[in-house]
């Protein structure tokens, strides 16, 4: 069986829809790159929220002033410090795993020093 004809054939149909709709491939990206952007924002404010919420009711104990205590601030910051950290460690770990050859070359570099 050819699968040559029938991958190029698919691919003919799809490029066929894809012009038939009156878009181009240019306007379908920036499309695309608006909604990932919109997204990401989107997750960055959710995220910012949550930060925010968790590290003030771990931490913060007292209502009686309008700023926080030495110790209060001092939570704050480590829980924060905590949390990037991870996510850093995380996000780090998730792009090797998405891109296998990339850790390589990294390693490959470190040997070179």
């Amino acid at each position: 069986m050819d699968t040559t004809g029938a991958t190029a054939a698919a691919a003919g149909a799809g490029a066929a829809a894809f012009s038939g709709s009156g878009i181009s491939a240019e306007e379908e990206q920036a499309r695309m790159a608006a909604m990932v952007e919109k997204l990401q924002a989107r997750d960055a404010l959710r995220m910012y929220t949550w930060l925010s919420q968790r590290c003030f009711s771990d931490c913060v104990s007292t209502f009686y002033r309008k700023t926080l205590g030495k110790g209060e601030g001092a939570c704050v910051r480590a829980c924060v410090r905590k949390y990037l950290l991870v996510t850093t460690a995380s996000a780090a770990r998730f792009a090797q795993l998405a891109d296998p050859y990339a850790a390589v070359a990294d390693d490959d570099d470190d040997d070179q020093d």
